[in-house]
This record gives structure tokens, sequence and C-alpha cells, in this order.
């Protein structure tokens, strides 16, 4: 564990505390098992992958509700939400949020800052805030990645499921019913022309809906701004998928 000081200590335990509970509050509020609402439980499409150790060390794949999700091997991800999933923050991303998002903006730097030996880039998304830690690879089935993403506030079933599928995930393109658009007409896999035809219309409808939204939005990096080498191209598609640096609607 990196080392902490003896004063950091009680500021670090309450904003712990803080980011805990908002992480409880919404999985009591989420209307959706777990299972079905992060996605798991079903073959995903791979539509495409990261070569960063000789082999396919990230994949992209298209969830049950027919957005993009990068499946990292190594690359620590951790979603931290504001919301519930059918509520949506204010998309213009300006700065000047809600008490209760600055709130939990504060007490994931500050247990973020803790980690003495990472250095981390910070995004909002429509629901919330993601983390993603540049400077050293993490193994997601390992007990100090889930204590770090509990201790930034991340849901327990999320965890849970990245230790599961054993890769860290995260969305890159914007949910359908936040563009205007209802879920795909059928999933993956798909066995006739039919089913294949009617995914590939309600696809083309979804990514000309989807073309001025953003996933998130990069708002920083706290630490040393250090970028592993290995975690470098895993940046630059995450960023360019999810345009994380247009000034465009999140959703």
């Amino acid at each position: 564990m990196p080392r902490r000081t003896k004063g950091d200590l009680p500021t670090l335990s309450v904003a712990r505390k803080r980011l805990e509970s908002v992480a409880n509050r919404l999985r009591q509020e989420r209307p959706l098992a777990s299972i079905e609402y992060y996605g798991g439980g079903r073959g995903e499409e791979v539509v495409g992958d990261i070569v960063c150790h000789g082999a396919a060390d990230s994949i992209v794949t298209r969830n049950h509700y027919g957005c993009l999700v990068l499946n990292a091997a190594h690359t620590l991800f951790i979603d931290v939400d504001v919301l519930a999933p059918d509520q949506l923050a204010p998309p213009d991303g300006s700065a000047g949020w809600e008490p209760t998002w600055q709130g939990v903006f504060d007490d994931l730097r500050a247990v973020l800052a803790a980690e003495t030996d990472e250095s981390f880039r910070i995004y909002r998304t429509a629901a919330g805030f993601r983390v993603l830690a540049t400077a050293n690879e993490y193994d997601p089935t390992s007990p100090y990645s889930a204590e770090l993403m509990r201790a930034a506030g991340a849901d327990s079933d999320f965890v849970d499921l990245c230790r599961i599928q054993n890769s860290f995930r995260a969305r890159l393109s914007p949910k359908p019913w936040r563009c205007g658009m209802r879920r795909p007409p059928n999933l993956f896999p798909r066995h006739t022309e039919g089913e294949q035809s009617r995914f590939a219309e309600w696809l083309s409808g979804y990514d000309r809906a989807s073309v001025n939204r953003a996933t998130c939005r990069y708002l920083g990096s706290i630490g040393s701004e250090h970028i592993h080498p290995q975690i470098e191209p895993v940046i630059e598609l995450h960023d360019r998928q999810t345009k994380a640096h247009e000034a465009l609607a999140l959703a």
C-alpha cells in the first residue's frame, strides 16, 4: 500500500466513508439486477482489440443494450456514480454542478491523492465520475484492486463483476435511451439474416443519434501524470471513442 502520513488519515477516512455511503444509496435505488445492469451473464460481440503485451490485452465489445465497452486486462477504470441510473445530470459539463457533485468530487480527489505511487485521470460522466489509473497496471482479481475501487466509491456489484470477468470495464459509447433511442431489437448472437438486418438498421440509427454526444469529459489529473507505456494506447482509444475532449452533451 502507498505510504500515508498520520495527518492525512482522519480526512481520508471521512472521504472514504462518504463515498461508500453514496455508492450504497445508489445500489439500493438501482431497479435492475446487477448482472443485467452491468451486462454480465451473456457473451458479448467482440468488435476490436488493443495489442499491448504482444496479444490482445484489451478488447472492445458491444453489450446487451448496444453500447461499446472497453474490457481492459490491466488498466484500472473506476466509475463513481452520483445519480441513479434513471436520472441524468445537466449535460453541459459546466464546473458549477450541485453541491452533492462537488462533495463527491472533492472526496474522490482526497482518496486518489492518498495513493502516492499512482497517477489518475478523472472524467465526468452523465451520472458521476470516471477514474483511469495511468502509472501502474492492475490485476482485476487482486484484493488491492477491489479495495481501491471500493475506496473510490465504486458500486460493489461492479467491483465483483470486474473480478469475475477478469477485466476492468469502461463504457465507450452513449446509452441509447439518453440519445432518444430504444435498446437493440435483438441480442447477440444473431442467427438469421432477419435478425442481423434489424440490428444493422438499429445500429445505423444509434450511430446517427449519438454522433453529437460524449460518454465522458476529461476534467484533469491527480498525481505525477506518469503514463505506463502499456496503458498509453488504452487511454488514446478511450478518450477518442468517448469524445472526452469534445464539448458535447454527456450521455
